[in-house]
C-alpha cells in the first residue's frame, strides 16, 4: 500500500509542469493556450509566460479555471488555470 501511494505521488509531481503551452491558430492569426496548475506555479507566473511568448503584447481570448473540491481522502488537487491568448 505504502509503494502505491509513493508511486502516485510521484506520478503526480511528474506530471505538473510549471506552465504547459500549445500553439494554436485563432482566425488565422498565431494563439496560445496556456495550462497553470497553481501546485507548483501562479497565475502571475502563467501571465508572465504569455509576455515572453508575446514580446508585442497579448490579447486574453479565455481564461477559466478548474476548481477541485477537496474529497477528504487525504490528496490535495490544486486549482489549474486555463489562458488562451493571441499574440498582438
Amino acid at each position: 500500500m505504502k509503494k502505491n501511494i509513493l508511486f502516485a505521488t510521484l506520478l503526480m509531481l511528474a506530471s505538473c509542469a510549471s506552465v504547459q503551452t500549445t500553439q494554436i491558430e485563432h482566425d488565422g492569426k498565431q494563439a496560445y493556450k496556456l495550462t497553470c496548475s497553481e501546485f507548483n506555479s501562479s497565475l502571475s507566473e502563467c501571465k508572465a509566460n504569455a509576455d515572453k511568448l508575446c514580446t508585442n503584447g497579448y490579447q486574453l481570448l479565455d481564461h477559466h479555471q478548474e476548481i477541485h473540491a477537496d474529497s477528504g481522502d487525504g490528496f490535495y488537487m490544486p486549482t489549474t488555470h486555463y489562458l488562451t491568448i493571441q499574440c498582438s
